[in-house]
């Protein structure tokens, strides 16, 4: 029963909703969460919160709000709720799963670094990724002069010697990586269990490496659901809630 607002309020005055089995007209009426409440014959149910799975494409901002840029809310359309927000961030370029909710609580457990939750990231790099790249993840990798990262996974899938034009276009619209990829490119899987800025990009800086494509496919054992394109968003399932709460 989505619609705008001046729509809803069209349809309450037209008498296509009752409040306890009377018909109310009144846009304004208050009304409490013991209720019932129908709308065109259905009942409405108020969730106190809610829970999103977005594929965030390439180019858009990790923000609530932003006066130059679009921003992973503007994808929810102006009519949503307004206090959602996204559970950390991800990076402009960075494409790939991004949780939306209003539950401020779940949010800090997720994202709090005494929890350590697994963050899971696809990426093509430049160059050939080796074991001692491998083994220096797995002991963790110092990226400023201050941080050490914590110990992560890196898994090599392939390594071509040679790129091809879809391996970053798929990810990165018609924006090419700054190398030119003369060392041929790594098809990657990292995890890691933080989330400091930039951090998977330094972290294979310090190895003599460049990030040209970055994708999150899983965070706090929750998967990327593959059917949704970018730019596409759903509600968590029941299970990917339950998941969710057992990992914070």
């Amino acid at each position: 029963n989505r619609g705008t607002r001046k729509e809803l309020k069209e349809k309450i005055k037209k008498g296509s909703v009752t409040v306890n089995g009377q018909v109310c007209s009144d846009p304004g009426q208050a009304v409490t969460d013991t209720d019932e409440i129908v709308f065109d014959g259905k009942i409405v149910k108020y969730y106190k919160y809610e829970y999103y799975m977005m594929n965030k494409p390439w180019g858009v901002i990790t923000a609530t709000e932003d006066h130059r840029q679009k921003t992973v809310l503007d994808i929810l359309g102006a009519d949503r709720r307004k206090d959602l927000f996204p559970v950390g961030r991800l990076d402009k370029d960075t494409v790939g799963l991004l949780l939306i909710t209003n539950d401020g609580k779940l949010s800090h457990r997720l994202l709090s670094p005494k929890k350590h939750v697994d963050k899971e990231y696809y990426a093509l790099i430049d160059g050939k990724i080796t074991e001692k790249e491998i083994a220096a993840f797995k002991k963790g990798v110092r990226i400023e002069d201050d941080f050490t990262a914590l110990p992560a996974e890196l898994e090599l899938l392939t390594y071509r010697n040679k790129a091809v034009e879809n391996d970053f276009l798929c990810l990165r619209k018609s924006k090419a990586p700054k190398s030119d990829l003369q060392d041929g490119v790594s098809e990657i899987r990292v995890t890691i269990r933080e989330g400091k800025f930039h951090q998977i990009k330094k972290m294979f800086k310090s190895c003599q490496n460049e990030v040209c494509t970055l994708k999150r496919i899983a965070f706090a054992g929750i998967e990327l659901d593959q059917k949704l394109a970018l730019g596409e968003y759903r509600d968590l399932t029941s299970t990917e809630l339950i998941t969710l709460f057992k990992h914070c």
